[in-house]
């Protein structure tokens, strides 16, 4: 293709060469274009050129930024995309899709450029490599800025972070175009609406509505110990259901559904297994010190206490009917049930009222225990794995032990 100088007109010098600059890399490839070619073409000073954009590479970003418009256009809140009215996951659906469509239209409007930058890229210096880094950086920054706009908006939340669902969506859509320009995509998608629509598709399965978290309401050491004492005082049993409440944060549900060989001795600590309605199982260890208080050893303590009850209960009922595998039973020697573990913890905690006035609630003692865990210094990955809570639950959690943490420096500061 031969090329003719651009008349000089009214548009501006920074952006003549821009447009000169676009055309050459498209047409000659980023490597064989001089700075020189560009500024004769362009009908500037090589020197003008570098006082605009440094170098080459500077030039080059500039470019990027240039047909890159499209995607950042998008993320403008305000603009005809960013409507006002997005609330809901098929208005999250439509905005997916037009952005991914949108963005494949202008990859595929430079589409010698784009074959250059990937025919070339082994060639390019780092400087170059740099540039186009920053470029597409620039565009995921952007994105994820309009694509938590639009969550916010709808009133969802996603499991990932904006930023990292923005550059795994740009990720794909610039692996598209490339397959697109430099091969028979046919062979893989039978046509871009498959692409588009199974894209979305795999977004919009990870969504959720937000879930306003409750508020956090632990109980104080002090509670917690005269709780135990209580349950204590009522048996064996209740003991250790206490127990297994405040030093392994099981719900009073997990508790339903404990078996004997649930329970284990690994080194000098207790280990349960619990598992959730779909079968999922989680291995939890039992804290010896609840709230600086120690309670028994891991082969002396409530539960084991209990057990061995369990064994020469066992042995005086062998003649009549009963669940052997559930570790917690009834007095018709059935696996005890919700109902009753709840009437239990009314029981021990009739005395006690939150600050508000209100009974405490059996969901308290597992806030507590996390709460707890927390401000032991557990990391946040290995505590989802013990408790079986999402990444996104412990927020809630943190905001309380920060209160805490807060109050507890406030009280320091006048001792």
């Amino acid at each position: 293709m031969v090329h003719t100088p651009v008349s000089v007109s009214r548009i501006p010098t920074r952006q003549r060469i821009v447009n000169t600059a676009l055309e050459l890399f498209a047409s000659k490839g980023i490597t064989e274009t001089t700075t020189r070619q560009i500024a004769d073409f362009a009908q500037v000073n090589e020197v003008t050129l570098f006082r605009h954009f440094g170098n080459k590479h500077g030039l080059l970003l500039a470019v990027l930024q240039e047909c890159l418009q499209k995607y950042l256009v998008l993320a403008q809140v305000g603009e005809s995309l960013m409507v006002s009215d997005i609330s809901s996951q098929s208005d999250l659906r439509r905005f997916l899709k037009y952005y991914i469509q949108s963005s494949l239209r202008a990859l595929e409007s430079v589409p010698e450029l784009v074959r250059s930058l990937v025919g070339e890229a082994g060639q390019y210096p780092l400087e170059s490599r740099q540039a186009l880094a920053q470029g597409i950086n620039q565009v995921n920054q952007t994105i994820a800025t309009a694509i938590n706009d639009v969550l916010a908006n709808s009133r969802l939340q996603y499991s990932l972070p904006p930023i990292k669902l923005a550059n795994l969506l740009n990720t794909c859509i610039l692996g598209y175009a490339v397959i697109t320009l430099t091969s028979d995509v046919q062979a893989i998608w039978s046509d871009r609406d498959e692409f588009v629509n199974t894209l979305v598709d795999m977004f919009i399965q990870e969504v959720s509505p937000i879930v306003h978290a409750r508020q956090i309401m632990d109980i104080t050491s002090e509670t917690v110990r005269e709780i135990l004492v209580q349950a204590k005082k009522c048996g064996v049993k209740d003991y250790a259901i206490a127990y297994l409440l405040f030093g392994a944060g099981l719900t009073a549900l997990d508790i339903t559904k404990l078996r004997f060989q649930d329970y284990q001795h690994h080194a000098n600590h207790g280990i349960l297994r619990t598992r959730d309605g779909a079968g999922n199982t989680r291995s939890v260890p039992i804290n010896q010190k609840i709230l600086g208080h120690r309670y028994g050893s891991a082969t002396n303590n409530p539960l084991s206490a209990y057990l061995k009850s369990r064994k020469n209960e066992f042995k005086a009922h062998k003649d009549q009917p009963s669940d052997m595998e559930s570790m917690f039973i009834s007095g018709d020697l059935r696996p005890i049930s919700l109902e009753e573990i709840e009437q239990l913890w009314e029981s021990w905690t009739q005395p006690y009222l939150n600050p508000d006035g209100s009974p405490l609630s059996i969901e308290q003692a597992r806030h507590t225990w996390c709460i707890e865990m927390l401000s032991r210094g557990i990391d946040p990955d290995s505590f989802c794995i013990i408790s079986g809570l999402r990444a996104r639950e412990l927020q809630a959690y943190q905001i309380r032990l920060n209160e805490k943490l807060a109050i507890d420096k406030a009280i320091a500061l006048d001792s």
